[in-house]
């Protein structure tokens, strides 16, 4: 493809210009041209066009004056490109898929690219979507009962539409926070972050089933201008055990995304004296029938996906909080923080950023929780 290319007068014009004389599309003729600046052999057949795409540009080349030699080889190059396809893999995801096996930069991309089609499909069936789901995880020790730690959640869609005025939306969320000693609505949380949204507060209806919330997306406008941003913040005071204890090596976070969305955002935000040394691991499952799943049950790694993404850890900078897809995320943590009574800087920060989460998938950072001290009460 190469040699075809530079055979032509001028072969080295714009994809625009060279796909207007060829009459092919110019978004063909631009991946085929970034397709030949790449040097690594993989790189290539990952982003080249597919062989009818290549066919056409072959078979126009004689036209913008390719002499007829370059014309043939590139033809033949294509037919055995479909060939290899059609007879060794079935599909060209299949050619991809087995070719990009252990090419941890290509094999990301791939991923996203796969996940990226579900998402598509999924808002269609749905009737949903969103820019970013939030889930942001505050594990704080309990200072009445060294055994226990509390978390506190800040959770939700930030531009969500609808994209089906019939569509049936539906949120579960944790326990509402309430303020210590106060009688108050068990439906909604006390801290509202919603003057700090982008986009206009959710219309929701809420019910409570058991601790857990049920959210009802109640809005049944369409389009862009029915943007709006749904976020809740839940706290269990004793959600998780601080020590590991026999077949509980591990403590963390797990999340479902309720709907289609294009990036997840999930941070566990951990106070320095609980896991200590210990790094995020994450794991990514499809609940199937066995529905959610124990990252300490090892019978459940037949449930696991091999998801490329890696955990990063930002560092105690002040931009720690300032991630593109939350404008004034700092903002709602630094609130979320004076309402618990704690200081974020005692406080370390691991994040999963990911495109195009599948709905439905479970989402696991976990930690190794420490041996109980021996002796004493395990204070510290």
């Amino acid at each position: 493809m190469r040699g075809l290319i530079e055979a032509m007068p001028e072969g080295g014009t714009s994809p625009t210009e060279l796909a207007r004389s060829l009459g092919v599309n110019r978004v063909i003729m631009s991946r085929l041209l970034n397709a030949m600046a790449q040097e690594d052999m993989h790189e290539f057949l990952h982003r080249v066009p597919g062989p009818e795409s290549l066919r056409a540009i072959a078979s126009a080349a004689p036209n913008r004056g390719a002499p007829i030699e370059d014309v043939e080889r590139a033809v033949a190059a294509v037919e055995e490109f479909a060939g290899l396809i059609r007879d060794e893999f079935g599909t060209r995801g299949a050619l991809n898929a087995a070719m990009l096996s252990g090419r941890d930069d290509l094999q990301l991309r791939f991923e996203q690219t796969s996940r990226y089609h579900v998402f598509k499909g999924m808002r269609q069936v749905m009737g949903v979507e969103a820019e970013t789901w939030l889930t942001a995880m505050i594990f704080v020790p309990d200072p009445a009962d060294h055994e226990n730690v509390s978390v506190t959640t800040i959770q939700g869609a930030l531009g969500m539409r609808r994209l089906r005025s019939d569509a049936e939306v539906y949120f579960t969320l944790g326990p509402p926070f309430a303020e210590p000693g106060a009688d108050s609505d068990r439906t909604r949380s006390s801290v509202s972050l919603e003057d700090l949204y982008t986009h206009a507060p959710a219309q929701l209806e809420t019910r409570q089933a058991g601790t857990q919330l049920i959210h009802r997306f109640a809005d049944r406008s369409v389009g862009k201008r029915a943007t709006v941003d749904m976020l809740a913040v839940s706290h269990d005071a004793r959600a998780s055990r601080r020590y590991a204890t026999p077949g509980k090596t591990h403590r963390g976070m797990v999340v479902f995304t309720d709907i289609p969305v294009k990036t997840l955002v999930c941070d566990a935000i951990v106070h320095d004296s609980l896991f200590p040394g210990a790094e995020p691991e994450l794991r990514f499952y499809k609940p199937g029938t066995r529905g959610p799943a124990d990252p300490n049950d090892p019978s459940r790694d037949i449930d696991r996906v091999p998801f490329s993404e890696r955990a990063e850890c930002p560092g105690a900078g002040a931009d720690r909080f300032e991630v593109a897809e939350i404008p004034r995320y700092a903002a709602m943590v630094e609130r979320v923080f004076g309402r618990i009574g704690q200081n974020v800087d005692e406080f370390r920060v691991c994040r999963l950023r990911m495109a195009y989460p599948v709905p439905g998938y479970q989402h696991v950072m976990a930690f190794r929780a420490p041996e109980r001290p021996a002796g004493g009460n395990g204070a510290g």
